[in-house]
């Protein structure tokens, strides 16, 4: 019984959230990568207003894809003359290179990773991977 008791909570903890492990200082991002992939949130959703894929360039990345959870507490700027400037989801474009911090607190452990974004920052503005 016990062992069948360990081996729920084991999956359960895997499969559904465990806890981010953000740079929430701005020291670095969670992910750096291209947009893949843009969604609205229904009208219906409270604060959330959409989700954004980035997928990483690198291949040694340890977070290789994540599905961005945008609500009205996430920070959205654009590089524009050296300088950081804000943005609105709607100038987020797939193609975009952009950098993210994750939100500390629950994440959901399905590939790719789900989680709420703190920040994303769209480097080089204009810029579109072709």
């Amino acid at each position: 019984m016990e062992k069948i008791v360990l081996t729920v909570l084991l999956s359960a903890s895997l499969l559904f959230c465990v806890s981010a492990v953000s740079n929430a200082d701005g020291s670095h991002p969670d992910i750096r990568g291209r947009i893949t992939g843009i969604r609205r949130a229904p009208s219906e959703a409270e604060d959330r207003i959409g989700t954004v894929v980035v997928e990483s360039e690198d291949k040694t990345a340890k977070i290789d894809k994540a599905n961005l959870v945008i609500t009205d507490k996430t920070r959205i700027f654009k590089e524009q003359d050296d300088k950081r400037v804000a943005a609105t989801f709607e100038e987020l474009k797939t193609g975009q290179l952009v950098e993210a911090q994750f939100v500390e607190g629950p994440t959901i452990m399905i590939y790719p990773l789900q989680v709420a974004a703190a920040e994303i920052v769209i480097l080089n503005a204009g810029e579109q991977k072709n």
